[in-house]
This record gives C-alpha cells, structure tokens and sequence, in this order.
C-alpha cells in the first residue's frame, strides 16, 4: 500500500469521525433542546412531573416538581429514600410521590401541609409502563395545583351545610354528621332546645328581634359546648346539639341547664320587652340507635319539658 493510499484512508477515517462526533454533538444537542422544551412545556402548565425507573430505583424530578417537594432532582435508591434525606419535610415529599405512584391510571387528589401549616391541594395521575417481557419499567406521573379550586368547594360546601342566619349546621348536615357519629358506638348524648312561645317574639317585636335572639342563643349554646360537640338549627327555632363521647348522664343534665339557665334573659326592641326562655329535651345514645330513633326520644323529652311549664330541662329515662 502507497503513502497516498494510507493517507487516503487516514482521512477518510478521521472524515467518518468527524461525522459521527457531529452527529453525536447533534443528537445532544437536539436531546437538551427537547429536554428544554418539555420543562417549558410543564412550567407553562404548570405541571409538576415525576418518572421512576424501577429496574435502577431511580426517581427523576422535574426542576418545578423538586421544589415544590424541596427534594433533589434525582433521587438514587428511591425505595429507601426515607432513610437518606431526614429532614420532616423531605419526608412529606417522599411519601407523597409513593402514595401519587399507588393509584396508576387514576387521578387522585393528594395535599401537601408545608412547615408553616400552609395545605396546598394537587391532583395527580400515574401511568406504568412495562417492557417486552410485560416488566415494569417506569412510572411516569404528573399533578398540578388544585388549591384554588378545591378550597372553592370546601367554601360551597360549608355553605351548603350551614344555617345562613346563625353559622350553624342545617338540617340536613346535622342529620348526617350524627350518623357518622353513631357509627363510632361511643356513649353519646342528644339534646334539642326550642325557644318558648318564640313566635310571639316574632309577631310584636318583628322578625329582626327574633333573628338577634336565635344569633344569641346560638353564641351561648357555643360558649358552653366543647369543640368536638356539633351543634345545628333544626329549622324555626329549634336547635340541637350532639355530644360525643359523654361521660356520664349527669354531664349532659349540668350542659343542659347550664346553657339555660345562660339564655338572655329578653329582648328589647322599639319601646317592648320579651323575655326569653328556652325548654330543653336530651337522650343519650344506645348502640341501636339511629338519626330517627335519637331525635324522637330527645323531642319528647322536649315536650315534656314544655308541657311541665316550659324553661326547663327533661333527661330522657328510657
């Protein structure tokens, strides 16, 4: 073989790894901009993305999606990750993204409570994917924030379920809430308060009057009860409270009458004075019970109480 040959040959070599650098630099190239492109993509929709590569136990982050879990971009040993980063929140962050890659080709809605107790709503969805031999190979998910809108129907819902006029429950929210209740098969207590000859109120004093005597007695009854007690207007002027875990007949009878005996003692409108007076009925629960059975025991324990003189509290004996 010549010199020119080799020379030829020499080149044409270095030629082809020219080429193939190019090509290399290309496809590098081309794989940053569409690695670019699909986080723009994700920040302009404000997507937060997550891949899992299960064969090396691998979790992958977008940039937006680690700091908004305040964990690395990459995280190696994703199964024991708990383990590595300590931190509280890292914790969160962690079993957020396992309980996003529980519910595959689903979307769920998960929420995040950061240190500050500040709770951000997002909706998620994961898919799995699987190689040739139907082994799972990544599970690649998503979620955006859904703070805004959730919060919206928490608002909806809370209005749908309370009293307009007192900020109480409704009817049919007291209803069901104490039928959540029951199922807890813990000593309970019904109580029904109805505010004596209220209409007589209404009919010289206007309904003004009797609207600021139904707020009153709606402050009262909440300065005495504790915080897991519910309490709701069962139309009129007809209130009920119902008090879980009660531990004893007694307690209920010293709430009872402590909230009567609290009740403002009239209303003043215009030139006229109305006193007020507020009959108390109350049961206690039995694990037979349902919403029916403890609302009728507890109404004639009411009536009792009115029948008797009115301003006074009956207690259930059955």
């Amino acid at each position: 073989m010549t010199m020119n040959q080799s020379m030829e040959i020499a080149l044409f070599l270095l030629l082809i790894i020219l080429v193939l650098i190019c090509l290399l630099c290309w496809e590098h190239r081309r794989r940053k901009e569409q690695q670019a492109y699909f986080h723009w993509l994700c920040e302009s929709a404000k997507l937060y993305v997550f891949n899992y590569d299960s064969h090396r136990d691998i979790m992958y982050l977008s940039a937006a999606c680690a700091t908004i879990l305040q964990l690395p971009e990459t995280i190696s040993s994703f199964s024991t990750a708990t383990q590595q980063l300590t931190t509280p929140f890292a914790q969160v962050g962690i079993n957020f993204l396992k309980q996003s890659m529980q519910n595959v080709d689903k979307t769920s809605n998960l929420c995040l409570t950061y240190d500050n107790s500040h709770t951000c709503f997002y909706r998620v969805t994961a898919h799995r994917f699987y190689d040739k031999n139907q082994k799972l190979r990544h599970t690649l998910g998503f979620f955006y924030d859904v703070t805004i809108e959730m919060k919206k129907e928490q608002r909806l819902e809370r209005k749908a379920a309370t009293d307009q006029l007192t900020g109480v429950y409704n009817r049919g929210a007291i209803h069901e809430l104490i039928q959540l209740a029951l199922r807890e098969n813990t000593p309970g207590a019904f109580i029904m308060l109805d505010i004596d000859y209220f209409k007589a109120i209404n009919d010289s004093a206007g309904h003004q009057a009797g609207d600021e005597v139904l707020r009153s007695i709606v402050r009262v009854i909440r300065e005495h009860i504790r915080h897991t007690d519910i309490v709701g207007r069962m139309g009129g002027d007809e209130f009920c409270i119902y008090l879980p875990n009660v531990p004893s007949r007694e307690f209920a009878q010293t709430l009872c009458e402590r909230i009567r005996s609290a009740i403002p003692a009239g209303v003043t409108y215009g030139s006229q004075h109305h006193p007020v007076t507020m009959s108390i009925g109350c049961t206690l629960s039995k694990p037979t019970d349902n919403f029916t059975s403890l609302y009728s025991r507890a109404d004639s324990a009411l009536y009792q109480s009115k029948r008797q003189g009115r301003d006074k509290v009956t207690i259930d004996q059955d």
